[in-house]
Order: C-alpha cells, then sequence, then structure tokens
C-alpha cells in the first residue's frame, strides 16, 4: 500500500473535444485497451457552451472557485445550478450545456468507465474510509493527509493519492476547501496499480 503527492509537473493541459476551452488533467487511468477508467481533472468555465460528450462516462462535477453557472441537460434531469463544494453526478451520455454562467468559475471533474469504476466525491472531512483507492485534492487551502506511518502534505492544487487498507486522516487548514475522491471497481477487476 502507498500514498504519494502529485504535483504540477505531472498534470497535463488538454483541449476540450469541443474546442471551446482546456482541461487539466491530474490524474489518469486506461484499461489495457486504452480505453478510460477514471479520470481527475480541473477545468476553467468562463462562457456559456455545450459539455462534450462522453457515451458511457458517469461524471460527478463540483465547483470549487467562483460565482458558478448552471447546466441543463436537455431534459434527461432537470436543470442545476452548481453550488459550490456541493458535488453533481450525471451521465456523461447527456447532452449537457453550461448555461448562465455567473463569473470565470473553476470545477473539479471526475470521469469513470460506466460498469467498471464507481466514484464517491465528498468534501474531505477528518478521515477517509479505506479504500483500494482514494483521492484528496487541495482545491482551496493546504491539507495534510496521514496514512499509517506516512504524512504528506499537499498545497493548493497538488492532489494525494492513497493506496492504503488502513485509516487515512485528512487535515484541511481552512475547513471545506479540499475533495476526498474514493474509487472503487465495480466489474470484478484488480485496480491498476499505476
Amino acid at each position: 500500500m502507498s500514498i504519494r503527492l502529485l504535483t504540477a509537473t505531472e498534470f497535463r493541459r488538454l483541449p476540450w473535444q469541443n474546442g471551446r476551452g482546456t482541461t487539466l488533467e491530474l490524474v489518469r487511468q486506461d484499461d489495457a485497451t486504452g480505453a478510460l477508467l477514471w479520470r481527475l481533472s480541473v477545468a476553467d468555465v468562463i462562457e456559456p457552451g455545450p459539455f462534450s460528450p462522453l457515451p458511457g462516462i458517469d461524471r460527478v462535477i463540483t465547483l470549487i472557485d467562483g460565482e458558478g453557472f448552471d447546466l441543463d441537460f436537455a431534459g434527461s434531469r432537470q436543470s442545476v445550478s452548481l453550488r459550490s463544494f456541493e458535488p453533481l453526478a450525471f451521465s456523461g451520455d447527456w447532452r449537457t450545456t453550461a448555461t448562465v454562467v455567473r463569473g470565470p468559475s473553476r470545477d473539479f471533474n471526475v470521469m469513470t468507465a460506466r460498469d467498471k469504476v464507481a466514484a464517491k466525491v465528498e468534501v474531505a472531512g477528518a478521515g477517509l474510509a479505506p479504500a483500494e483507492l482514494a483521492y484528496v485534492f487541495a482545491a482551496g487551502g493546504g491539507v495534510t493527509v496521514n496514512a499509517g506511518k506516512t504524512t504528506i502534505r499537499a498545497e493548493a492544487g497538488e492532489l494525494v493519492e492513497c493506496r492504503e487498507s488502513g485509516p487515512v486522516r485528512v487535515e484541511c487548514d481552512e475547513p471545506g476547501t479540499a475533495l476526498a475522491v474514493r474509487l472503487d471497481r465495480i466489474d470484478g477487476e484488480a485496480m491498476p496499480t499505476e
């Protein structure tokens, strides 16, 4: 089991499929065929527009900075106003559009392959339940993550990966400014080691 820090030197800036912006990819894992298993990323939304279609992908989006925007799902579900640090799950199959952009905003995204990996995203509290794989994203301030005898400090914008079977403690400099992501395989396969 292990715990490690991921910083800007390991992140990649990628264009959106629709060509209307970019995403900072924090971590990505593909399966043996090269298909996405999961991805964590951060994107800036500065104007209304469509989200890239992602068939077969489940998404969780969380507003981490700015006044936010509304999401319209073209009748697949009721429109939603994103609220700061309130994760929202939806299907990448749905035709999704950012509307009523109230100002430049930044969001944290978790994408998982449907029927292969399930994601649970929540505001990081005092601890994480043991998980085969979890991440802690320092969205708005520093975070200290303790697992066993290992302690790692992450500054704003950095990510801690936890592959730990025991309890993990999370201490935020400012409460409510970090996100915890738990990833679980649901297809019976083992979680990749890298």
